[in-house]
């Protein structure tokens, strides 16, 4: 269901497509998500734990762009692997 959302979407539909979030609606009527976990040391410098938008299809493309930079910080901290010269 990745990237279904659109501008009639419901909050069930956002919360099926991203189960890592908490996505709430605040009293002044603002759309909110809470990540469920705490961020790495590597996601600290390019991710949030939380996010909003005046509605939910604005709120699903804040946290499609999230979790790529999510998947980004964890490739980032992979080893890289080390090419040895040949003898």
């Amino acid at each position: 269901m990745a990237g279904m959302t659109s501008p009639n979407s419901t909050l069930s539909q956002v919360a099926e497509e991203f189960p890592s979030w908490t996505v709430f609606r605040s009293n002044a009527g603002r759309w909110w998500a809470s990540l469920r976990r705490e961020l790495t040391r590597h996601e600290m410098e390019s991710c949030d734990r939380v996010v909003d938008a005046d509605d939910l299809a604005g709120l699903a493309e804040k946290l499609r762009e999230q979790e790529r930079r999510q998947a980004v910080a964890a490739r980032d901290k992979l080893p890289k692997p080390r090419v040895r010269a040949a003898s």
